[in-house]
């Protein structure tokens, strides 16, 4: 049996962006905590979506596999009260950050600061590992080469 993760310490991140919505949608990672800036020149309709995935890289391998991936409607989870793990890590970022709380969302200058995924926020799904985790905002249906593809993120991440 594999033990449970219960502490994320963010190695890398990077960011690819439609330059038509964002003018700036940086990331770095310093001593494992996040810091986002990004500025958004176009206003983001109702319809937005999200979605993310974890993928775990086995030892001694350099190929990852899926764990988890799921969608959300973020313009649902800022209306929404109902506290989801999405909410709740949501909430989390609001802590030291600017983001949007609702939709629309308006052009203007977004903020991360020093943000880490605190113990009680890793899901109990999640194992000690290597972990890539990728996060992205789209409209219509997820594809991963998809030309409605705002904004692809990717994490690495070790989970002890």
């Amino acid at each position: 049996m594999y033990p449970q993760a219960s502490k994320v310490t963010f190695k890398t991140g990077n960011c690819t962006f439609k330059r038509d919505v964002f003018s700036n949608f940086t990331v770095q990672i310093v001593n494992s905590k996040v810091q986002i800036d990004i500025r958004v020149i176009r206003i983001l309709a109702e319809g937005l979506k999200g979605h993310i995935s974890f993928e775990v890289r086995m030892s001694k391998s350099k190929s990852y596999q899926r764990v988890f991936q799921h969608d959300i409607n973020y313009c649902a989870l800022l209306k929404g009260s109902q506290q989801t793990i999405y909410r709740r890590w949501y909430n989390s970022m609001m802590k030291t950050g600017n983001f949007a709380r609702s939709c629309p969302i308006q052009p203007g200058y977004y903020y991360l600061q020093d943000w880490q995924l605190k113990e009680d926020l890793v899901p109990t799904f999640l194992y000690v590992g290597d972990y890539r985790i990728a996060g992205s905002f789209y409209y219509g249906k997820y594809y991963k080469r998809n030309d409605k593809l705002l904004v692809e993120c990717i994490f690495e991440a070790l989970l002890t």
